[in-house]
């Protein structure tokens, strides 16, 4: 019962983490969005910045938590969003205060959601779903001058105190990590190599792809419903069907859905879900490869999604081969996978 509800805090917590995020990069930036212009580089400089800040220092912030057990790290990250939060008259300084935030928050909702995992892939799946709805609502809030900035405040400090509590109940319980779906065919250094080349080529297409028909507030949140059911539905699909099937099936199936039907809502949304599924599967993969660091492995796979994002802040694949590459570059995760997991069926639970 004590892993179900820190579960459920931190999945709930995940989203109004990721919501208070792109509330503030939305509303403390709106000036500069409605300027357009030259103002839009500021933008996407402040919004590199925040993916380097938020996703490029989990690695770090994981393997102190690995070491020094106990540190309440995601109540931490909660305060530290709440400080940002309070400064969003100052665009800049709220900005770094919340991908801080942001970072130490996962890597204490990464941990939690590996270490109590029994050995099964669900658990990752549900923490991490949630954030996708929260990243498209907070997005939507922060464009629209209705939500007060207390909302966001509210939900992050009833989180922060949340998992203060649990984290002093759960924190130093930390069980050896093993998810048995990497053989021994490879050695550990290419097998973590396949699989976070997998969430790189994950993370660029999954910014690449067009997706032209977010004309209204429905249709914007539909590829976060799709990205959200297919991270909480990968985790128990890959206990019941083996990880390789799962991931490397759903990729496939992904192909013509994202490839050939990004251009109409139902088509594209089901390639979101499909392609998402993997997304368990990859983190319990490296996760396996350091069963003593659960906060290292996490961060690695936030590492790689920074490391896919990065380059479409720069150039954009051409519209006339978007399809073609997105295929190859689908086949070839999902080969990455297929090299590198093996199928381990377990029971599904929590």
């Amino acid at each position: 019962m004590r892993q179900r509800i820190s579960l459920a805090a931190y999945t709930f917590s995940h989203f109004c983490v990721d919501f208070a995020c792109f509330y503030m990069l939305f509303s403390g930036f709106r000036n500069f969005l409605s300027a357009g212009g030259a103002a839009l580089q500021t933008v996407a400089v402040g919004f590199l910045l925040y993916n380097i800040l938020a996703f490029g220092l989990q690695p770090f912030i994981g393997y102190a938590c690995d070491a020094r057990k106990g540190i309440p790290v995601a109540a931490t990250g909660c305060a530290l969003l709440l400080t940002g939060l309070a400064l969003i008259s100052l665009p800049w300084v709220s900005l770094v205060l919340c991908a801080l935030g942001n970072a130490c928050f996962h890597v204490g909702g990464g941990i939690d959601s590996l270490v109590h995992a029994n050995g099964r892939m669900a658990r990752s799946g549900i923490f991490v779903s949630s954030g996708a709805i929260g990243v498209s609502l907070g997005m939507m809030a922060g464009q629209s001058e209705s939500v007060p900035l207390y909302v966001p405040m509210l939900l992050i400090a009833v989180c922060g105190i949340a998992l203060l509590v649990i984290d002093k109940r759960t924190g130093r319980e930390r069980s050896i990590m093993r998810f048995n779906i990497t053989g021994a065919l490879l050695p550990f250094s290419a097998m973590l190599a396949l699989c976070l080349f997998s969430i790189v080529i994950r993370a660029y297409i999954g910014a690449s792809v067009p997706i032209p028909w977010k004309t209204t507030a429905l249709l914007m949140l539909l590829p976060s419903i799709g990205a959200c059911s297919g991270k909480a539905a990968g985790g128990y699909l890959a206990d019941k069907f083996g990880a390789k099937s799962t991931g490397v099936v759903t990729l496939l199936l992904s192909i013509p859905f994202l490839c050939l039907g990004y251009g109409h809502p139902v088509f594209c949304t089901v390639g979101i879900f499909l392609f998402n599924i993997t997304m368990p599967v990859t983190l319990c993969a490296v996760a396996s490869g350091f069963p003593h660091n659960p906060g290292l492995s996490f961060g690695l796979t936030t590492l790689g999604l920074l490391c896919g994002s990065v380059p479409t802040f720069f150039f954009a694949i051409p519209a006339n081969v978007v399809p073609i590459v997105a295929a190859l570059c689908i086949a070839a995760s999902a080969a990455c996978l297929f090299v590198s997991i093996i199928n381990t069926k377990k029971e599904i639970a929590l």
